[in-house]
């Protein structure tokens, strides 16, 4: 018997197996992934999503107060662009924006809202430098809501103050987290529900993506959960809270940069809560989420 024959053989077929195997594995993600997304925008070519379980058109109204006033945006004005090859994959969403005029997705169906024990996941990517492109005021890229920012919401910010500080921000409904209507500067911060992240971690070279996940929301009880994560890493977990939010549906929107000036891209929700596995593997996709859509 031609043993070196016979063992590269057996080599072969072992190498072939793990890779059958780790494509099937691959292939099973991209598919568990793409099942539970409800909301998909690149920003490739236009504002309009490629995946929505609702209304996949862009608006653009005077102010949040004036929603009623909204009207569908097709092409870019002086706050909002689409720029050419200058996303982390194809196109990107340049923004350069005060607190108005205000734009967003709507949220009925898009967010997979539901009044009782409620998940999902929220992921995009961001490129700027926060200290030298944010004007003045709080800087919100993106807020899920129906109503404030303190009353029911689901979002990301910048601070103030220099350096400015990067916080995920999860409040349940006024009256269950802050039962006093303290002013915000009253409250310690142990009892806003934020993480604060202390690193630096953006720049105008590179691309961070963001995303966070979150569980057991809508139960009434204290054990709301949510996983936050930087450029697929675990950061932190905001828990032992009661997160409730009671959304008026038609009402609810996908706000996006509120006095926010930098690159946003890849904007995505999932109807569940992606593991740190699955989050992982978004952040590693060489095309993007876009690649589980070919021409």
């Amino acid at each position: 018997m031609n043993y070196v024959k016979f063992a590269l053989s057996l080599l072969t077929l072992i190498v072939g197996n793990t890779v059958i195997c780790a494509q099937s594995s691959s292939g099973e993600m991209d598919l568990q992934i793409k099942q539970s997304l409800t909301f998909f925008s690149s920003f490739d070519e236009g504002f309009e999503a490629e995946l929505s379980a609702g209304d996949p058109h862009f608006y653009v109204a005077p102010s949040w107060e004036e929603r009623e006033m909204s009207r569908e945006l097709y092409s870019g004005g002086d706050h909002l662009q689409i720029q050419k090859g200058d996303g982390r994959h194809g196109d990107a969403l340049w923004i350069e924006n005060a607190d108005r005029p205000v734009y967003f997705y709507q949220g009925k169906e898009n967010i997979n809202y539901s009044e009782m024990n409620w998940e999902g996941t929220v992921s995009f990517w961001l490129r700027l430098s926060p200290d030298e492109d944010l004007t003045e005021g709080y800087s919100d890229p993106i807020q899920l809501t129906d109503s404030a920012w303190n009353d029911g919401a689901l979002y990301v910010d910048f601070t103030t103050k220099t350096p400015r500080t990067f916080r995920f921000a999860f409040f349940a409904e006024r009256e269950i987290w802050d039962p006093q209507l303290r002013n915000w500067q009253e409250i310690p911060m142990e009892e806003r529900p934020m993480v604060e992240v202390e690193e630096k971690i953006f720049s105008r070279e590179q691309w961070v993506h963001i995303a966070f996940s979150f569980r057991n929301f809508n139960t009434g009880e204290k054990n709301g959960e949510v996983d936050c994560y930087i450029n697929g890493e675990y950061y932190d977990t905001l828990s032992g809270r009661e997160q409730t939010l009671v959304w008026d549906k038609e009402s609810s929107a996908i706000w996006l940069g509120y006095n926010y000036t930098g690159y946003f891209d890849e904007l995505a929700l999932f109807d569940r809560a992606l593991s740190t596995e699955e989050i992982q593997y978004l952040y590693s996709l060489s095309g993007g989420i876009a690649s589980f859509f070919p021409d």
